[in-house]
């Protein structure tokens, strides 16, 4: 219908993140956004260790480090005391190669990918919006409205992804309902520098902060005396304010009695406040047809954990390699296409099902009025959390939960087993093996299929992936292999964004690697 493969609406990191992969992958692409450029300030801070995995990629993990803060320690406090000091850099050793939580504005992070995107000819159209779409069978005709001049354009693709924020004009579009609520109390964020004299909370570390039915969440980057401050306040009325689309006008001299009480920070300067209301939603559907959702046009949750932005980018991720597939082979079969297209919404939905609970709980716990969740707040946080920690599997299973390494696909319409591949199974993510001789995610730069063996290939196997241009990797056999679930000699087909596509064993593997194919009528490495 178009020579345009994907139309994005929205221009923050999910977008922009869509775009690169895309890109990456020789789709033609256009990304809209109706503000008038980058934002200048942001609610998300953290990047955890799985986006830094897939950044890899493109060879955007380690710009993002040079402009990041590796966060050392968390600390909690209440009524002003401190309770615990909870050290974060051994979290999750031996499971990635970026053990640690990553602090980065939004804002720079948007800046780092928009100036890659530039440098492969790609631009965001600013100042432009989606009015409306027909979503047909052959393609997608949108409406685009220039916001300065009011003047209308019609834009034809192939596909229109909506990457454009909690009122998305996509999910409209395709009658998404968006279900869930408005949390009672008002955020407020800003961007505080700290006078010049010592202050435990401008350390370079992490605090979390419990006063009466408040908090306070300080985040430091770039450099110790640069703090990103969340909190929230006491709502003046029982009542939710869930339909409501503003809120009361309040300004940091409002809240500075609360943090001060709270913090006792000695403020140099306050770079920029806002408050917003912050919601539990997730979207019905992803998909309809030739329209997908992505970031918070398909989820939005609370701030903690830090885990909204990052759902997001996966969201991209996962979906960009599903629709280079179909893009680049225009002779699939619908029913293939469709089980492709349709597994981006059986992942991504059930996954954010899980974050959008498990975030709602754990803000819940440390707002809710009440006898039981100040005792959490003031007793179980404070005393318990830290000594439990201290256990080794117990700091492995927080950091697996909070990086998102926990995210797989077990199930997956698209997942493939044969055989007993180990503890390891078809739709999770690989795991990291860092031998003496070897580092198995070495291999894991560019976005295409792949073949891992862990032990001794068969000679057929060496002949079936250079007639498929799959890359082969053939690592010595180690007792680590063996603790991380891995099984000897088996051979893991990985997927594009480096999930376990499927887990072969056995004689004639790729006999069965063809039928797996097969099974699923495309091609890979079109």
């Amino acid at each position: 219908m178009s020579q345009l493969d994907v139309l994005i609406v929205g221009a923050g990191p999910t977008g922009l993140v869509l775009a690169l992969w895309l890109q990456k992958q020789g789709v033609n692409v256009r990304i809209i956004d109706k503000a008038s450029g980058p934002a200048t300030n942001s609610r998300a801070l953290v990047v955890h260790a799985r986006i830094l995995e897939l950044y890899r990629q493109i060879d955007l993990a380690d710009e993002l480090l040079s402009h990041g803060y590796k966060l050392p320690a968390t600390n909690v406090w209440v009524d002003g005391h401190q309770r615990a000091h909870i050290p974060l850099r051994e979290f999750g050793i031996e499971m990635t190669p970026y053990p640690f939580i990553l602090s980065i504005p939004q804002d720079e992070h948007e800046r780092i990918l928009e100036r890659r995107l530039n440098s492969h000819g790609i631009f965001v159209e600013r100042r432009t919006s989606l009015k409306n779409f027909v979503n047909g069978e052959l393609g997608v005709v949108a409406t685009l409205v220039n916001e300065d001049t009011g003047i209308e354009s019609t834009c034809e693709s192939a596909y229109i992804v909506g990457c454009d924020g909690a009122h998305s004009v996509v999910r409209h579009g395709i009658g998404a309902k968006y279900e869930g609520d408005t949390y009672v109390p008002l955020f407020y964020i800003a961007d505080l520098e700290a006078e010049e004299q010592e202050s435990p909370f401008f350390n370079g570390e992490a605090h979390l902060t419990f006063v009466d039915d408040t908090f306070n969440l300080i985040v430091p980057y770039a450099q110790e005396r640069r703090i990103r401050l969340i909190g929230t306040t006491i709502p003046r009325t029982n009542e939710p304010e869930a339909d409501q689309s503003d809120h009361p006008e309040i300004t940091f001299e409002d809240v500075l009695p609360d943090i001060k009480k709270a913090s006792k920070l000695e403020i140099k300067q306050v770079n920029w406040f806002s408050t917003y209301r912050s919601h539990h939603r997730i979207a019905e559907k992803f998909r309809s047809n030739r329209a997908f959702l992505v970031g918070d046009a398909a989820h939005i949750h609370s701030p903690v954990g830090g885990q909204g932005m990052n759902t997001g980018i996966m969201d991209a991720i996962n979906l960009a390699w599903k629709l280079a597939t179909v893009v680049k082979q225009p002779s699939i079969g619908e029913g293939a296409r469709n089980q492709l297209l349709d597994s981006y919404e059986s992942e991504r939905r059930s996954f954010a099902l899980s974050v959008v609970g498990a975030t709602d709980h754990g803000f819940k716990t440390i707002t809710t009025p009440g006898f039981l969740p100040h005792i959490l707040r003031a007793w179980i946080i404070p005393y318990i959390v830290p000594l439990v920690t201290k256990i080794q599997s117990v700091r492995s299973e927080i950091f697996r939960r909070g990086s998102q390494l926990v995210c797989c696909y077990r199930g997956s319409p698209i997942s493939r087993c044969i055989g007993n591949g180990g503890t390891v199974q078809s739709g999770d993510r690989l795991p990291w093996a860092k031998t003496e001789d070897s580092d198995n995610f070495s291999s894991l730069s560019g976005i295409s299929w792949q073949a891992h063996v862990y032990g001794d290939e068969q000679p057929a196997l060496t002949e079936w992936c250079k007639g498929k241009n799959v890359q082969l990797h053939v690592f010595e056999w180690d007792q680590r292999h063996a603790q991380i679930g891995l099984r000897k000699d088996a051979t893991y087909l990985l997927r594009p964004d480096h999930y376990i596509a499927g887990v072969f064993e056995g004689e004639e593997v790729e006999a069965q690697l063809e039928e797996y194919l097969s099974s699923h009528e495309f091609c890979i490495n079109a």
